[in-house]
């Protein structure tokens, strides 16, 4: 029985210092750095998918008009009603926001639909998925493409149709029906399940019954197509229409306060848009004329029904005076007469403008609206004023009473008439030339670039979009990796010290390929391959370790096992024992994992004898040792398959080998099976100097960890220590591996050129050199750490 080796105690580590341990930002640019070929991929798969959208996305163009609205102008005159009393009203405030709701009504936009036919949708039948971008980049001056490939019925590009009048039965609307392209500007109508239903001529109306009360009729104004291309037409219901066009249609003011309207109309066909938009403009400005010449003949016609009365009233008032005067004679009106006669004149005046007014408000408004309450309150106070006038009077002598009420009466139907005729004067005017409150700023022009998509815009948000999800797809491996970030923490928790930590290597990885795939028949392992490879400059640290740590025995049996399969084991063993070898030591490693032990592969050796063959007496030991001259070391296979390994470990006479091997070895290396997966590691651990747990970064947890140590602690082995393999970039330990031979420093130089430099050097000192006392430099195949033999 061999004594196992006890761990070198470590200093006490602080826990609230590790805790304290955060991850930085360089931690997450590490990371970032790692998975660079994750955010590569996710990228360029973005903008692909981007750039076949920007492809084959239909083209969408933007047609757009400027409307200015103005404030209501006043079309009445300020004689009906009064400047110093009238209270605002509500269209003096400014009307952008009403007018953009009546350009989006289907009082316009029906008209819109109606004098475009827009209920009417012809298109051509384009080949799928590829076939509207084929047609897309054809030059329509070159007239109508050829078909691709003999697919005659599809539209490959120059094709023109225009349907003056489609009418179809109320069952068949928002059907779906085909025109088929004949020669002489013929065609072929076809019905919603294919059926033919009549032939006809470009410039021709033609009918077709199908059994309704309303037969199908269409008639074109254009038709260019191959024959045999195919047209898909649909007649859609008004509503339908209407619909459709306010979800492509926008109005909206260009900046606040400003009363600029913008309308903008997006589609597919550059020049409808434009006619469209116009035609929108178009039809808004002519119905707010016609709303403001409405209104202005309405108020003439409230003016012309005024003017008899006020005029007959007149002419009574001025016969009246006159018969007094002939009958009294002249009479002189005093001053204080003539004072309340005006003042009574104009109250009165007042008085009929704003009774004329509450008449015509009662005409548009309710009787509670705030402008007739308005109005009546200042009837109200004139009938007032005037009633005390008429006190003040009463107290002149009758014959002035009388004189000063006749002429009231004749001054103030004279100037209520002359107002009238004015106001109807201006009326007749207005209605004449009304302009309305809008006008057309800018007309809308056929759009020559599509607006949507655009190429620069989606491709930014696309290269956004893949380093975010490339990234975001690197943070979630990383959170869905079972392992613990700092190496210190572990050491605390479980109690076992980091000996190593091997860094990733990809020439590795690209042998551990190989040997999978049986196409190595060498030893195909990292020392002997790449011996500069980082992962090797950490291997050489472990052994130095080792010699340090086990210098004290005679004998050194090294046990290399690990928690679980897959975590690197055999590597370590391996390469550890070459690099073992390459300082003169004489080195055996042995496959003990005799269900799934790989090492003979690694080597190109055979499996049998092995180990299992010799423990059950079928090999002798010297028929089981395979010399590996190339690397240095010899080896036992696993031997041959057996169902009972950890039987055959106890009565196989295990210590009485070991012992014979450690008497011509000075160094033994154990590659055993996975602690938790058997209890080989168990038994052969009570053999060995060292046990090492190898566990590789992102396949491991401190609580696997932790069982494997006490694993071995059940049966009186203490491990010395733990390895961690395979750690990437960003990883906690790796910025310490960073320190590595170019391979540039290592090719041999010219010798000419370093002649060159040796004679320099020696004339400066004047001590010539001659040729044969120069160095020779030989390729360094080897670090510092290797004797050559």
């Amino acid at each position: 029985m061999y004594s196992q080796n006890e761990a070198t105690p470590l200093p006490p580590i602080n826990p609230s210092r590790i805790e304290e341990q955060g991850v930085s930002i360089r931690d997450y640019l590490d990371l970032l750095f790692e998975g660079r070929k994750t955010i590569f991929i996710a990228l360029i798969s973005v903008l692909f998918i981007t750039s076949i959208y920007l492809v084959l996305a239909p083209r969408t163009y933007k047609a757009d008009a400027l409307l200015r609205i103005d404030k209501n102008k006043a079309l009445l005159s300020a004689t009906l009603r009064s400047d110093a009393n009238q209270a605002p009203a509500e269209a003096d405030s400014p009307r952008a926001q009403r007018e953009v709701e009546i350009l989006r009504s289907r009082s316009v936009l029906g008209k819109v639909v109606e004098d475009l036919n827009l209920m009417v949708e012809a298109s051509p039948s384009y080949f799928p998925v590829i076939g509207e971008m084929l047609a897309r980049r054809h030059d329509v001056h070159d007239g109508v493409a050829d078909a691709w490939w003999g697919f005659s019925s599809w539209a490959w590009g120059g094709e023109k149709i225009k349907v003056a009048n489609f009418t179809v039965p109320d069952r068949y609307l928002d059907k779906e029906f085909t025109l088929e392209a004949l020669d002489s500007g013929r065609f072929r109508l076809l019905g919603p399940k294919g059926q033919e239903l009549a032939e006809g001529r470009i410039g021709e109306s033609v009918t077709a019954d199908i059994g309704e009360s309303i037969p199908v009729a269409i008639k074109l104004d254009a038709f260019e197509a191959h024959p045999g291309t195919h047209f898909e037409v649909v007649r859609k219901t008004s509503l339908a229409a209407i619909e459709t066009l306010q979800k492509a249609f926008a109005v909206k003011e260009v900046s606040k306060d400003t009363d600029i309207l913008s309308v903008e109309l997006k589609g597919s066909d550059p020049e409808q848009l434009a006619k469209s938009v116009n035609n929108i403009a178009n039809i808004y400005v002519n119905a707010t004329v016609n709303w403001e010449s409405a209104e202005a003949g309405q108020k003439l016609a409230f003016l012309e029904s005024q003017l008899p009365v006020v005029k007959e009233r007149l002419e009574k008032a001025e016969q009246g005076l006159s018969a007094f005067r002939q009958q009294h004679g002249a009479v002189d009106i005093s001053a204080e007469a003539e004072i309340l006669l005006k003042q009574a004149a104009e109250m009165e005046t007042m008085g009929i403008q704003l009774k004329q007014k509450y008449d015509e408000q009662s005409q548009r408004l309710e009787s509670a609206h705030p402008d007739m309450v308005a109005t009546n309150t200042q009837i109200k106070r004139i009938n007032g004023k005037l009633g005390a006038l008429e006190k003040r009077i009463k107290d002149l002598p009758r014959t002035q009473q009388s004189v000063v009420s006749l002429s009231r009466d004749v001054q103030v139907n004279t100037e209520l008439y002359t107002s009238l005729l004015n106001s109807a004067q201006e009326q007749r005017i207005a209605a004449a030339g009304s302009l309305g409150n809008s006008r057309i700023v800018d007309f809308a022009v056929t759009p020559e670039k599509p607006y949507w998509p655009k190429p620069g815009l989606m491709l930014a948000i696309a290269s956004l979009l893949g380093l975010s999800l490339g990234s975001a797809l690197i943070f979630m491996r990383h959170s869905l990796q079972r392992h613990d970030n700092y190496p210190a923490l572990l050491e605390y928790q479980v109690g076992l010290p980091l000996f190593a930590a091997i860094p990733h290597s990809k020439k590795q990885r690209k042998l551990g390929r190989l040997i999978n795939g049986g196409r190595e028949r060498q030893a195909g392992i990292l020392v002997s391959q790449d011996p500069l490879d980082i992962s090797v400059e950490s291997l050489r640290g472990l052994r130095t370790t080792l010699e340090a740590t086990l210098a004290s025995s005679e004998s050194k049996v090294i046990m290399v096992s690990s928690p679980a399969p897959s975590m690197g084991k055999s590597f370590v063993s391996t390469n550890l024992a070459a690099l073992l070898a390459s300082i003169k030591k004489r080195v055996l490693i042995i496959d003990a994992d005799m269900r799934n032990g790989r090492l003979h592969e690694t080597f190109a050796v055979d499996k049998q004898p092995g180990l299992s063959d010799l423990l059950a007496g079928r090999a002798t030991l010297g028929e089981v040792i395979v010399s590996l001259p190339d690397i240095g070391i010899d080896l036992i296979p696993r031997g041959s398959m057996v169902l009972n390994p950890s039987e055959l470990l106890v009565l196989g006479q295990l210590e009485e080998t070991l012992e014979q091997l450690k008497s011509f070895y000075n160094h033994v290396v154990i590659d055993s099976p996975p602690i938790l997966g058997a209890t080989d590691a168990a038994i052969m651990g009570k053999h060995a100097d060292a046990t090492f747990l190898v566990v590789k970064e992102g396949r491991y947890t401190a609580q696997e960890l932790e069982v494997s140590f006490r694993r071995f602690q059940q049966v009186g082995i203490k491990p010395n220590g733990f390895i961690i393999n395979d750690m990437k970039e960003g990883s906690s330990y790796y910025p310490y591996y960073g320190y590595a031979y170019n391979r540039s420093d290592m090719e041999p130089k010219n010798d000419s050129m370093l002649m060159a430099g040796y004679q320099a050097v020696g004339d400066w000192l004047g001590k010539r050199q001659a040729p044969d006392y120069l160095p020779v430099l030989e390729p360094i195949e080897e670090t510092e750490d290797k004797v050559q033999a």
